[in-house]
């Protein structure tokens, strides 16, 4: 008898009872939902009831973390994301948190809430080389893009307190700011190095971000949209273009294209940044001439200091703390090149005293803006505390204006608690009683700083004042507002700078770019720049036609398999299980007991997306079994499971990098130089530490194993040191098993075109 047709006689039914086609498919599903995702979580953690998404983020972040060690949750603001990671932890003895410094009570609060211990350390702290005291069995790390730098000491920190094999979890609305090697880094710290070596395809399986249902609480986001101002202050941008090249420092050449850029970002914000960039970079052209005066030349990190300490130079102070002197000839050089930029910047100056300010003309639109929706709070957002401080001055006349900086919380009368100020602003946020309307703040200026971990859902539009240099910076902020339980529609706004048209498209084309390599990677649920307005010809770039899904596609999937759970139609005793669906599209889908999804599907998808248009397919009606087309499936399946084994056989591991290479090496050399009769005793060390270099490990035990395995270049008992490196280094003893077919769904087309071509590829997607 064929394979199949034996099967078909009970399909895990009791003998004697032959299932019809529907239900069939229903157990097919279910046996697909239960190999690919496990059983579902708890609904209560402590106090909280979570929703059936946030269970499910949770049963793919455990699957995760138990096969890597670690996941980056990049679920959008106000999905959940912090009880989702204290699910994670609650089986944890103590979860150290480390969140920026003002998200501390948010944590504690939640923690209480979710009755699950935790300790807290900022990001702050870490920065000043601070480290928690305490023992800690997982780590959980808010806000995890601001680790997205490996060179940073608080990176460097936390690299050594996840030596330790303990799982990592990473949470982050915008893990991608800038390029795909901010995922990298934070991927690192719980796959090891080999992360800096993926392409994007690879590091995007280790982001977890939930495909947005329909029917979700959240508020839509609206097309953001242009402010236009009148006004023009192009001769400012031609005299910052045309600005002298800065002197080069000792020990970082001149910087110059940065420090030009940073004099346009705050141009394009307001005056007020402008000048005081203008006065920040005259400060350190006077302290490095001071220098050049006793012919000693600063570096970059002697010039952040002084410019640090105060907001003015002493005469004589900043030559009394740089180290290295300079030769005549070359000192003389720099020092001209020091008078001609203090001469330009001073002409700059001149410039801005004599031309109109465009703030005022800012100022006008904010104010057509408030005027224009007199019952909807408007958050308005800056980079700089200079604009936001003019801009606060300029508007004071307006009912309901408030200002909110890292040093400040202001309103018309003077200064007021940030607490008071965010309650006068979103009381439905903050769970704070309605303040009367003279107290109510409708136009709230602030600095990024309340662009993460904030909740202010009572506002309904978000006004950028201006462009960041970091476009994640724009979902950050819309993402305070685009919260459940407020409002159902916010708007934004973009407040354009006053520039030409080709100025403009730059910028926006830069910030496009980054964007592009976040939604590839990451995925995103509504627009954050607007529309072009002065030349659409800039095409979008949208990632989703690759082959290979993007964490949020992969979030969709997830979501189509969670609807297949059905406990009613488990357990199944008799494995596989075949079904069969009425599709446009002819193939089949088949799932392995590990979770692999193995599809193979007629049309001109391939890769991932084949795997995911497949399960779209699975969910149509069922027909009638055709016994021989699945044996032509099993048939094509055994194919794909030979062309498998001949590619791990051949290729490379996927965590193979330089580092875990050269030890692979030391390992097999060590391994010769044992003597025979030593050899059966070391066996076992060597079998783990080899295993342990195909596994994955956080970068700080991947780096502390591997100086440890250098030491194999210098022993005399290869045995030996061998077996205290297998004891001292926590291995995992993981013996690869054999992964069988449990379920397996044709698709059967009435039309004869749709027919899979003999070299049709066959695609796979481990869950």
């Amino acid at each position: 008898m064929p394979r199949v047709s034996a099967a078909f006689s009970s399909c895990g039914a009791p003998s004697r009872v032959v299932p019809s086609p529907a239900d069939r498919l229903t157990r097919a599903r279910a046996v697909v939902a239960h190999a690919c995702l496990g059983p579902l979580p708890r609904e209560r953690l402590g106090g909280i009831t979570l929703r059936e998404d946030q269970r499910d983020t949770i049963r793919r972040a455990t699957r995760m973390i138990a096969a890597c060690g670690g996941c980056v949750i990049a679920e959008e603001v106000g999905r959940g994301k912090t009880f989702v990671a204290l699910a994670l932890a609650r089986d944890w003895r103590r979860a150290l948190v480390v969140a920026p410094a003002v998200l501390r009570e948010t944590w504690r609060v939640a923690s209480a809430r979710a009755d699950v211990t935790t300790c807290f350390i900022s990001h702050e702290s870490l920065s000043r080389g601070t480290t928690p005291g305490e023992m800690f069995d997982g780590v959980i790390v808010d806000e995890s893009h601001h680790y997205r730098t490996t060179s940073t000491r608080r990176y460097e920190i936390l690299v050594e307190l996840t030596a330790a094999r303990v799982p990592i979890v990473l949470l982050s609305a915008t893990p991608v700011q800038n390029r795909a090697r901010d995922l990298a880094a934070q991927v690192a710290l719980f796959l090891g190095e080999a992360a800096f070596h993926m392409d994007e395809a690879n590091l995007s399986r280790f982001v977890l971000r939930n495909a947005e249902p329909p029917s979700a609480a959240m508020p839509v986001v609206a097309a953001p949209e242009w402010l236009e101002i009148d006004a023009n202050d192009g001769e400012v941008l031609d005299a910052i273009l045309g600005l002298p090249a800065s002197v080069a420092l000792r020990d970082g050449g001149t910087a110059d294209v940065l420090r030009t850029i940073s004099l346009v970002r705050a141009w394009a914000s307001s005056r007020a940044a402008l000048r005081d960039r203008i006065r920040a970079r005259r400060r350190v052209a006077t302290a490095v001439e001071q220098g050049l005066a006793e012919q000693r030349l600063p570096s970059r990190r002697e010039v952040r200091s002084w410019t640090g300490i105060d907001r003015d130079i002493q005469l004589g102070f900043a030559a009394l703390l740089i180290d290295d002197a300079v030769d005549v000839r070359r000192c003389s050089e720099l020092r001209e090149g020091i008078t001609r930029e203090l001469e330009a910047l001073a002409r700059l100056a001149s410039l801005l005293r004599e031309l109109p300010d465009p703030d005022v003309a800012r100022c006008q639109a904010i104010r057509a803006l408030v005027r224009a929706n007199p019952d909807v709070p408007v958050l308005a957002f800056s980079n700089f505390s200079s604009t936001v401080a003019a801009h606060h001055a300029s508007l004071r006349d307006l009912d309901g204006v408030g200002l909110l900086t890292a040093r400040s919380a202001r309103i018309a009368s003077g200064h007021i608690s940030r607490s008071e100020l965010l309650e006068r602003f979103a009381p439905l946020a903050q769970g704070a009683r309605r303040p009367h309307e003279r107290e109510r703040v409708t136009l709230l200026l602030a600095t990024d700083l309340l662009a993460e971990g904030m909740n202010l859902q009572d506002a309904g539009i978000v006004l950028h004042l201006d462009l960041p240099w970091n476009p994640a910076r724009l979902a950050q902020r819309v993402g305070r507002v685009r919260r459940p339980g407020g409002v159902a529609y916010v708007r934004t706004y973009v407040l354009a700078p006053p520039a030409r048209a080709a100025s403009l498209l730059a910028l926006e084309a830069r910030l496009r770019r980054k964007l592009a390599t976040s939604r590839t990677l990451v995925g995103t649920t509504f627009d954050v720049l607007p529309a072009l307005s002065r030349d659409a010809a800039l095409a979008r770039v949208d990632g989703r036609r690759a082959m290979h899904l993007d964490a949020e596609a992969r979030g969709e999937m997830h979501a189509c398999i969670a609807r297949w759970s059905n406990d009613a139609a488990l357990p199944i005793h008799e494995l596989p299980v075949f079904a069969a669906v009425s599709s446009d599209r002819t193939g089949w889908l088949a799932a392995l007991s590990d979770g692999t999804l193995v599809a193979r599907l007629s049309g001109d998808t391939s890769g991932e997306r084949m795997v995911l248009d497949a399960l779209r397919q699975a969910n149509a009606p069922s027909v009638q079994p055709c016994p021989e087309a699945f044996e032509q499936a099993l048939r094509e399946l055994d194919e794909w499971r030979a062309a498998l084994l001949i590619g791990e056989l051949t290729a490379a591991s996927p965590l193979s990098s330089v580092a875990r290479d050269n030890a692979l090496a030391l390992l097999l050399r060590a391994a010769a130089t044992i003597p025979r009769h030593e050899r059966a005793g070391a066996a076992p060390a060597i079998a783990q530490l080899r295993l342990m270099l195909g596994r994955p490990m956080s970068l700080g035990l991947e780096r502390r194993f591997l100086r440890r395995m250098q030491t194999l270049e210098t022993t005399d008992n290869a045995a030996g040191a061998l077996r205290a490196i297998a004891d001292e280094i926590p291995c995992e003893q993981l013996p690869k098993e054999r992964h069988e077919l449990v379920s397996l769904i044709l698709f059967e087309s009435p039309d004869a075109d749709q027919r899979l071509a003999a070299k049709s590829p066959t695609a796979s997607i481990c869950l």
